[in-house]
């Protein structure tokens, strides 16, 4: 069988460049050739809008509806239906609001902590990379995010308080770890939004290091901060295809050669 790997980008706070790393990561990977989906689990459903969708509420599956067939233990559609396949070449299995009732349909339900991981078995085995674009908060998402994945991508704005803030994440990552998936593992602290040449830039990594004792992997690549990915946003795409000679998509690329040298 052939051997994928899922990687959840995660942070519990928003507004750290989670979705812009998640689409950028899927698109540099689907670029080099790999076999790429991209899973939006996040109901704000802005990874579903990144890679094209103009309307995701109208669509009739997605990673909700899919979820919920398993709750609900009813067969799942055939792949082909539903997953969009994108310009890019990546294949998206798409989001929209549905998804903030999750929490609420998994209360009572046994083996909660399975659900995602039930859906990606089913499929990832056509893959060789199975990205998730988390939700940004604690919960039973999170921990189905944690209990499927291979490994995780922690992207952290460049301040003071959001390297503060990973304390919280790590804690349920070794909670994780230590009762749940005995495999999962951290690829790295990605800084992001990045401005150089700052006393708090440079003063970031060290906290990070400081505070878990050099024992928490931070990617060398940062991402600089730029209003061009909000631009790309507007015509819901990547930076890296909208702008690919801009600082940021520069840096995502790096950030992707860094992430492949890992395997």
């Amino acid at each position: 069988m052939k051997k994928s790997k899922v990687i959840a980008i995660m942070n519990e706070k928003g507004g750290c460049a989670k979705t812009t790393t998640a689409t950028a990561l899927a698109y540099l990977l689907a670029k080099q050739g790999k076999k790429t989906a991209l899973i939006d689990f996040d109901g704000q459903a802005n990874t579903t809008l990144l890679m094209g969708v103009q309307n995701p509420n109208t669509l009739e599956v997605t990673i909700s509806t899919l979820l919920n067939k398993i709750i609900n233990e009813e067969s799942l559609p055939p792949l082909d239906s539903y997953r969009i396949k994108t310009d890019s070449g990546v294949d998206l299995i798409a989001s929209n609001s549905q998804l903030f009732s999750l929490e609420r349909n998994l209360a009572g339900v046994d083996f909660r902590e399975y659900m995602l991981k039930q859906y990606v078995d089913t499929m990832k085995q056509d893959y060789d990379y199975v990205i998730i674009d988390c939700m940004p908060q604690v919960g039973t998402p999170m921990v189905n995010a944690m209990m499927c994945a291979d490994s995780l991508i922690i992207p952290t704005q460049a301040e003071i308080l959001s390297a503060q803030g990973l304390q919280e994440l790590v804690k349920h990552y070794a909670k994780i770890k230590r009762a749940g998936n005995t495999d999962l593992r951290i690829e790295g602290i990605l800084i992001t939004m990045d401005t150089e040449r700052t006393i708090v830039s440079a003063q970031i990594k060290e906290m990070i290091d400081s505070t878990f004792g050099g024992k928490l992997p931070v990617f060398d690549t940062r991402i600089p901060r730029t209003i061009k990915v909000a631009e790309a946003a507007m015509y819901g795409k990547t930076i890296c295809e909208y702008l690919p000679s801009s600082k940021a998509a520069v840096a995502y690329e790096n950030f992707a050669k860094e992430l492949l040298s890992h395997e």
